[in-house]
């Protein structure tokens, strides 16, 4: 049996940190923080940390990464599977998160010195995408590309007889960046081959194991199938013993009704579909960030593309806020082939992050999607020798620009727009109505971007718009990948417990994948599996 640990991550939108427990090994996987308040780190347990064996590292975003020093500071000795291009990343990421902390006047609970003392692996150094190699002593590991971030993986692990899959961040849709499916690869494993057996054998072995989910330090439930029933037991914080017993069907596992919002008083208890196969995975944590959105990304393009275009044809400016790295390079290319005659403006750290993108291709598509034309990296190409678009680099140019350009677009890194330079644009633009600030990513409680959003009035005349540009998974997608990859557990985390618990319910309307247990979780909960 296999412990996983929510340090952090699910049932909210930051601060990633799974920890997986054996009998003979504990692994990490991501430490992020979030950036709300003064900043939230995982809910760490200070003793685990010198036992862990290994940290695995998804991605180089600040709710993934960030947050790993402070396991050196707390004593950890291991090292940090990653890529190399995560690798580079994380110097820039690190230095973020210090000047945010500066700028709040919260103190870091690390050292530069724990930073530096990072011994980093690279996954591409052990084994080609998509291939297992061992880890440690009895526990192998695959990864392939996640299509998040150039660099971004997904995990494979094979331990004391089970198959874990943790997604990290997750798209299939992806303008310019490959991802590999982890269905093709857990199936093409020799190893995990046999696994898939339908028959009734596999249903008697999975009738009578157990499932224990733990939330918040409290038991929430013990399933033990029998012939007729299952009995399920909670314990309540005041230690108070509950048993309800649940008629079902033979083979059958059903909801007892205590979840979402009807458990108060009580812990929550995984509502499972009915069961028809051994799934090709025992456990999946799956990035379901954006809940139940159903759209498709060129459901968002349209979006994007018709607000833009109404700003532009009133003689509006639109500002974009962008992370360094990530959606912002998709959108720039895609905008310039959308608006070709419409003035584009962008700041050198969105240039550098697009020059990054040219020295890495192996992360990305060939041809782009929704980005008509010729090979991906010409396109890339073509944007970096500077035809077509401005860089300004000071003060005086970012004035003059403004003055030149009525309708026009303009491309600031700082998607959360904290940062005094996306502040100053803010201001530029703000008192006019026919102007357009426009957000395309999470923006976290408490940012100047959270606040434009829930009173722009407050600020400004101008209009503020979020429209999501798709880099995380919702419902269709959490839904495809269900199907893709059989799974007997499924834990949904990256978004509010909300919108968690509301995604779960409709998944399970629709048996996307009979047989699993879908788990809504949060921070300090425990599953066993």
């Amino acid at each position: 049996m296999i412990k996983l640990n929510v340090w952090g991550g699910a049932g909210e939108h930051g601060r990633s940190a799974y920890l997986l427990s054996g009998n003979r090994f504990r692994l990490l996987l991501d430490c992020g923080v979030k950036k709300e308040g003064t900043g939230e780190y995982p809910l760490i347990e200070p003793e685990i940390v010198p036992q862990l064996n290994a940290v695995l590292l998804s991605h180089a975003h600040e709710d993934h990464s960030v947050a790993i020093p402070l396991l050196y500071k707390m004593g950890y000795q291991g090292e940090v599977w990653t890529t190399r291009e995560t690798r580079e990343q994380l110097r820039t990421y690190f230095a973020n998160w210090r000047r945010f902390a500066e700028r709040v006047g919260e103190v870091l609970p690390y050292d530069e010195a724990d930073e530096q003392a990072i011994r980093y692996r690279y996954l591409e150094d052990a084994a080609v995408s998509q291939t297992w190699f061992e880890l440690i002593p009895e526990v192998k590991v695959m990864w392939g590309r996640s299509g998040h971030l150039a660099g971004s993986v997904w995990f494979g692990l094979q331990a004391e007889g089970k198959k874990i899959w943790y997604s990290g961040d997750y798209t299939s849709e992806s303008m310019l960046l490959q991802e590999d499916c982890p269905a093709e690869a857990f199936l093409q494993a020799s190893s995990l081959r046999d696994n898939l057996v339908l028959d009734a054998s596999s249903n008697q072995q999975w009738g009578t194991e157990e499932l224990i989910a733990i939330n918040s330090g409290q038991k929430a439930g013990l399933f033990i199938k029998s012939q007729d029933q299952t009995s399920v037991t909670s314990e309540i914080s005041s230690r108070t013993l509950v048993s309800t017993e649940i008629p079902i069907k033979q083979g059958d596992f059903t909801s007892n009704g205590v979840d979402g919002a009807g458990r108060a008083g009580r812990a929550n208890v995984a509502d499972v579909a009915p069961i028809s196969y051994v799934g090709l995975v025992d456990l999946a944590i799956v990035d379901a960030a954006y809940g139940t959105d159903r759209d498709t990304q060129a459901d968002k393009l349209k979006q994007l593309e018709r607000a833009i275009r109404q700003t532009i044809d009133q003689g509006g400016k639109v500002l974009l806020p962008m992370p360094v790295v990530g959606r912002g390079q998709e959108i720039i290319l895609w905008i310039r082939q959308q608006f070709p005659n419409v003035p584009i403006i962008v700041e050198q750290g969105l240039v550098d992050g697009m020059k990054q993108l040219m020295h890495v291709p192996y992360w990305l598509r060939e041809k782009g999607e929704h980005i008509t034309g010729s090979l991906l990296q010409d396109e890339l190409d073509c944007f970096l020798t500077g035809r077509g678009w401005d860089l300004p680099t000071t003060t005086q140019e970012r004035e003059q620009l403004l003055d030149q350009h009525a309708a026009s677009l303009w491309f600031i890194p700082d998607g959360m727009m904290q940062s005094s330079l996306a502040r100053w644009y803010y201001s530029q633009l703000s008192d006019r109505e026919e102007n357009l600030i426009l957000l395309t990513g999470h923006t976290a409680h408490g940012t100047f971007a959270d606040k434009l959003l829930r009173e722009s009035g407050k600020y400004g005349a101008c209009e503020v718009r979020k429209i999501r540009y798709k880099v995380h998974q919702g419902w269709k997608d959490v839904e495809r990948m269900m199907h893709r990859i059989p799974t007997r557990h499924t834990v949904l985390v990256h978004a509010d417990r909300a919108e968690t618990d509301r995604l779960k319910e409709g998944l399970l309307r629709n048996s996307p994948s009979p047989g699993t247990a879908i788990h809504s979780l949060s921070a300090g909960d425990e599953l066993y599996v």
